[in-house]
């Protein structure tokens, strides 16, 4: 599994992740905010990043959708 961040159209960066600990509580927050960090002057002037999470299949979801469940 693969967590993508985008802003506007732009794939940023991408992040491996363990699939066994996705479902926990801050896992992906703590990627989140990572990365949102690290490309603050980025987004700033931009429109605000959106994550993803690829599986294995390809398949993208919105992490808003994982994280609820």
């Amino acid at each position: 599994m693969k967590l993508l961040m985008f802003v506007g159209d732009e794939l940023i960066e991408t992040v491996s992740l363990d699939k066994e600990l996705v479902s926990k509580p801050g896992y992906l927050g703590n990627y989140k905010r990572r990365l949102q960090n690290k490309y603050r002057e980025l987004y700033q002037s931009e429109s605000k990043p959106e994550f993803f999470v690829a599986n294995d299949s390809t398949e993208i979801v919105p992490t808003e959708q994982i994280i609820r469940g």
